[in-house]
């Protein structure tokens, strides 16, 4: 079938995917970086996402479209419908790696708090609290973001204004009631280290509750999977004996 298209039309063809490709693949990566540095705020209205949602339909599409070839019209509708599902499905995966990548950033703060609150009870600055969670804690969305944000002091920036630009990026509400209460200390002149200790139990005790969570969630889970696969198992498996068993009989 698509032997028989045009040679022009096949040309135009692959100049618009050749042309889409670029724009949507810019896109994929801007996504990409985004999630990567907790930049969830640029997931709102993300660059050329039009363009990267009609992108990834086509090479969805694509595949079902020359796998089909041998159908006739009926290749072009498996192709476009393949392609719609795929435009419709692009937003809820992007939802969902940025749920993953909020709760990422959501597990990590009780750590990096930790190691801020500790660093100021040592003597420490804000400054080289920050610094130090940005160097000794392990690779994460919020590492990678609280290293921009050292960059962004070492220019000359206040820290707090700083952490007010990463609330503003990530916009998580744990992290917006961190920085008003780093604020408000702050304007109060009280020490910050008793502020981070105390978001850090919180934080400790948000990721605890999770856990309880997914642990309650655990045997629904198990049991679903013990009802829909290990169950009918069972029945494939004793089917053959019983029918061996029943043959034996009707033949006496």
């Amino acid at each position: 079938m698509l032997s028989e298209t045009p040679f022009v039309f096949l040309a135009a063809a692959a100049a618009g995917v050749f042309a889409l490709s670029v724009y949507g693949l810019r896109g994929l990566l801007e996504i990409r970086d985004a999630l990567r540095h907790a930049e969830f705020t640029r997931l709102s209205a993300p660059e050329n996402w039009q363009i990267t949602r009609v992108w990834l339909g086509v090479i969805a599409g694509l595949p079902v479209l020359v796998a089909a070839s041998r159908l006739g019209s009926a290749a072009w509708l498996a192709g476009a419908a393949t392609a719609a599902l795929a435009f419709w499905a692009a937003p809820e995966f992007m939802l969902a790696a940025r749920r993953q990548a909020e709760r990422e950033v959501l597990d990590d703060l009780a750590l990096h708090l930790d190691v801020a609150a500790l660093a100021m009870e040592a003597g420490s600055s804000l400054l080289t609290a920050l610094v130090l969670c940005a160097e000794r804690t392990p690779p994460g969305p919020l590492q990678r973001a609280l290293h921009r944000v050292t960059l962004e002091m070492h220019a000359g920036t206040e820290p707090l204004e700083a952490l007010r630009g990463l609330e503003q990026r990530v916009g998580l509400k744990p992290l917006s009631s961190l920085v008003l209460a780093l604020r408000s200390a702050e304007r109060l002149n009280q020490d910050l280290a008793p502020v981070l200790r105390e978001r850090a139990r919180q934080s400790a005790g948000y990721r605890f509750a999770r856990a309880e969570r997914l642990a309650r969630a655990a045997p629904l889970k198990l049991w679903a999977a013990l009802v829909l696969a290990i169950v009918p198992c069972t029945f494939v498996v004793l089917a053959l004996p019983v029918a061996h068993m029943l043959v034996l009989i009707a033949g006496k």
